[in-house]
């Protein structure tokens, strides 16, 4: 009888996360436009951008790397322990797809700058752009992980962070 529950729950789950995963993003789509992947640029490679770099991602570490860890993680970059729910058929390959997209859009396991297909400026464009605009994370991830919005104080960290990191290297003056 036990298993007899268990099954309709996960029979349940799937009808109801599998559809839900084929329409999360709607229209957005985490292929990379036609550049080619970069980190920095050969025009982004002197001293003084690199310092900034430094300074951005020393900020990166001590502030919203915790905040990333606990809402960002689990698919833009790689986490220890999947949930009990990844073994089920069908859900784990939805899973898989997601995580493999979304560390090809952003990937935030190195640090600052992160490894992307956009400029690291383009990319705390976007960060603050998601942040202000609550789409992320996608709707199948919060159905699983009911506290995975950032909160108000998240968000206000969040946003001081990338305006202060955007007008730092919008500062660099190049030769």
């Amino acid at each position: 009888m036990k298993s007899i529950k268990q099954g309709t729950r996960t029979a349940f789950l799937m009808c109801l996360i599998i559809p839900i995963g084929l329409y999360a993003h709607g229209s957005n789509t985490h292929e990379a436009p036609k550049k080619e992947k970069k980190i920095l640029t050969k025009k982004e490679t002197n001293k003084e951008i690199l310092t900034v770099y430094k300074e951005i991602n020393s900020k990166y570490i001590a502030n919203i790397k915790p905040i990333f860890e606990k809402k960002c993680f689990d698919c833009h970059a790689t986490i220890g322990q999947l949930p009990w729910y990844y073994k089920v058929p069908g859900i784990k390959q939805l899973m898989d797809y997601d995580m493999k997209e979304a560390k090809k859009h952003l990937d935030m396991s190195k640090g600052f700058p992160f490894v992307s297909h956009e400029t690291p400026l383009e990319d705390l464009q976007s960060l603050r752009e998601v942040s202000d605009e609550n789409t992320m994370p996608p709707l199948q991830y919060i159905l699983g992980h009911w506290d995975s919005r950032l909160t108000e104080n998240e968000k206000n960290t969040l946003g001081a962070w990338t305006q202060e990191s955007i007008q730092k290297i919008k500062g660099v003056r190049y030769e």
